[in-house]
């Protein structure tokens, strides 16, 4: 071989090892910059209540949405209510209510199904507007209620309902659900 082929193997063998440190060394600082954006990232699980089971949310993050999800089946339990579907209601309450406060909301919806059951009357519930005070977890929904003997409506009226919740280890349950005078 001689001393110019020499030369120039040498020379492309040094451009190669330089090319080499050079993409090397920029694939370290993206993969540094990754592990920085990747650490100043704030994750939240949405949870989508499909079916409720306790209402958690993840590292305390509550949503408005989620706890409007929240709402409006607590609401759909103590209003859409018949004979036929009394039972499937008092397991919602169940699931969504706080331990301290499910006697008493269990009460409350146990009243109103057997008034249900006794007049043989249905209820529905058709909600217009949510209010949310994330702050206080309080929930405001403004609807029609209307009920029903068989399928005849014989009344309907305007419905303001507040529900209350609470962080109970690390979940969002439902401590109070009060009805309130409509404004006009």
């Amino acid at each position: 071989m001689s001393p110019n082929q020499q030369a120039r193997q040498l020379r492309s063998s040094r451009g190669m090892r330089n090319l080499f440190i050079i993409i090397s060394l920029a694939e370290l600082v993206v993969i540094v910059m990754l592990v920085g954006s990747y650490t100043q990232i704030q994750r939240t699980t949405v949870l989508v209540p499909s079916r409720i089971s306790d209402g958690m949310v993840a590292a305390g993050a509550v949503d408005s949405r989620y706890v409007e999800s929240l709402a409006l089946d607590a609401v759909y339990a103590f209003y859409n209510v018949s004979p036929e579907t009394a039972a499937y209601g008092r397991r919602v309450v169940e699931r969504l209510s706080s331990v301290r406060d499910r006697p008493r909301l269990l009460d409350a919806f146990d009243a109103v199904a057997e008034d249900i059951r006794e007049r043989r009357i249905s209820t529905t519930f058709f909600p217009q507007r949510l209010d949310h005070d994330l702050d206080g977890l309080r929930i405001v929904v403004t609807g029609n209620l209307s009920t029903f003997i068989e399928t005849q409506r014989v009344t309907r009226e305007e419905r303001v309902i507040t529900l209350i919740f609470v962080e109970e280890a690390s979940s969002v349950r439902l401590a109070s659900m009060t009805v309130e005078e409509p404004s006009s």
